[in-house]
């Protein structure tokens, strides 16, 4: 099923008469993109806070952009820029929105865990949570083969500092380890952080205003098997680089 945000019926989510601030509508896009592995429209000029506050001849300045009158969209020119198609006309505002819907979508099609992947709900488990509001934040986990996606969703204006409950089914559900210390990387900055994912244990996690945080995990699954070498020094050169010309020696022997 086609998920979206913004349609040609539905009052644009920067106007006047609906959020008035596009960056509200981040936490829903990562949320509607990212749950399902359903395909995700972006109405034309949504990626740049579209106002959608013109006075359109018959549409009138209801909120949404016409599609009864010959017009044209404010953003869309300006992205447009004369035919250049290179962004110069956007705003620094136009320019970060515009980045965030591009890290959203590449990591829809990039991460086998959302095209793929199951999917588990945490927020039963966090109902009433002594530092999680259902009513402002959401949590879910993303699954494929030994990748994790952790997503934390916080659609209140301030940061906000969780802990998250997950519960032992989503441990038997998604057949991953329970463990003190995972090295997750946050998809949407690059930055690396320490957490816990224990049934006993909240998962603690700060995230900014109208924002996200999509924690990829790595782990083992019971099926992987690692191999040690032990290679002998007759094989390595004084410095103790490996001789080309001998690994095919090195891997006959290893068993």
């Amino acid at each position: 099923m086609l998920n979206f945000l913004e349609n040609h019926d539905e009052q644009r989510i920067a106007s006047d008469f609906f959020a008035g601030n596009p960056r509200k509508g981040i936490p829903a896009l990562i949320v509607s993109a990212c749950m399902n592995t359903n395909p995700m429209m972006i109405y034309f000029g949504q990626e740049f806070g579209e106002l959608g506050m013109d006075s359109e001849g018959f549409s009138g300045r209801d909120g949404r952009t016409t599609i009864f009158d010959y017009w044209s969209v404010d953003s869309i020119r300006r992205w447009r820029n004369g035919g250049k198609f290179d962004g110069k006309m956007l705003t620094e505002e136009h320019k970060h929105l515009y980045s965030i819907y591009q890290k959203v979508l590449t990591i829809c099609n990039e991460e086998q865990a959302i095209s793929k992947g199951v999917f588990f709900d945490l927020m039963y488990a966090n109902i009433n949570g002594w530092r999680f509001n259902e009513h402002k934040q959401y949590t879910f986990m993303r699954k494929y083969k030994n990748e994790i996606l952790f997503f934390i969703i916080n659609f209140d204006s301030q940061l906000v500092d969780v802990a998250i409950n997950v519960p032992s089914h989503a441990f038997d559900f998604l057949q991953i380890p329970q463990m003190e210390s995972y090295q997750a990387t946050d998809l949407m900055t690059g930055a690396k952080e320490e957490i816990s994912l224990l049934p006993y244990k909240p998962t603690d996690v700060s995230v900014g205003g109208y924002n996200g945080k999509i924690l990829k995990i790595y782990f083992l699954n019971k099926k992987t098997k690692i191999c040690i070498l032990f290679i002998p020094r007759s094989l390595m050169n004084d410095r103790g680089i490996i001789l080309c010309t001998s690994l095919k020696q090195i891997f006959s022997k290893a068993v």
